[in-house]
């Protein structure tokens, strides 16, 4: 997909300000959300605009913007306003999100899924999708775009839930249509190679736990591995993508001195 991406307002148009920023906010928000999709592999073109000295100004460059690339979609991130419950009533202000209308060039089905995936990702009010042709930004951009109220900055209750990174995911996913997937963070520290007695290349994971020092006498790239853990050191004949992957074909003991060459650091 091509996507236009921008965060609403700016310094000299500053947007709503109250338990929450919206313009820090949506900053936040704008910024994971193109990290999100780009990792995903579509191609996003960040439409902010800092440089509007009105409010007028600031849509006006807004769009132009968004209309200097042919894209699926065009994605405006904001935070709301209204509620006026600093102290908090127990009950969220909520989610919504806008679009121009609900014909069939519209993002109706995307923007159920980001108001949906907002409101569960932040425990929060689901105040749906609504329609209105008269925002400057869904009335004049080419692409069909969805305006997107995150939650509401004078909501004690919403403040309390907000997480701008959990936001972003909850939008880029709505816009994909599809989860992505968390990497889970490796606790492998570096992976080295060295030669067995008979003559095999072999790839070792390096854990926390192991002691990875350099061995003197024996070359300038050379260190000592000892093994820190029991039985579940498994050594293999390739290493691919930070890890020694493919056929196991041995185990060292806790305890294991090994002399290794070409330490490949992950840090």
């Amino acid at each position: 997909m091509k996507i236009n991406v921008h965060g609403g307002h700016n310094k000299l148009t500053p947007g709503a300000h109250s338990l929450l920023d919206e313009l820090t906010e949506d900053r936040k928000v704008k910024a994971k959300v193109i990290n999100l999709l780009r990792a995903a592999g579509h191609t996003v073109y960040d439409c902010t605009d800092d440089k509007g000295k009105t409010e007028d100004d600031n849509l006006v460059n807004i769009v132009k913007k968004c209309n200097a690339h042919k894209v699926d979609i065009d994605v405006s991130i904001h935070l709301n306003c209204g509620r006026n419950d600093k102290k908090g009533d127990g009950d969220t202000g909520g989610v919504e999100v806008i679009i121009y209308d609900k014909s069939s060039n519209s993002p109706v089905a995307a923007a159920e899924r980001v108001a949906a995936n907002i409101s569960k990702a932040l425990g929060i009010r689901n105040r749906g999708v609504k329609v209105n042709p008269n925002l400057y930004v869904l009335r004049y951009t080419d692409a069909p775009a969805m305006l997107i109220e995150c939650c509401f900055v004078d909501d004690k209750d919403d403040a309390k839930r907000w997480d701008a990174d959990k936001c972003a995911k909850a939008i880029a996913e709505g816009i994909m249509g599809k989860k992505i997937e968390e990497k889970k963070a490796s606790n492998i520290k570096a992976v080295v190679e060295y030669m067995t007695e008979k003559g095999v290349r072999c790839y070792l994971n390096v854990y926390a736990k192991d002691e990875l020092t350099k061995c003197s006498g024996h070359g300038r790239y050379n260190q000592t591995l000892t093994i820190g853990t029991d039985g579940a050191r498994n050594c293999f004949l390739s290493c691919k993508d930070g890890q020694a992957c493919g056929k196991s074909h041995c185990k060292k003991k806790k305890g294991t001195v090994c002399h290794v060459r070409n330490v490949k650091d992950l840090k």
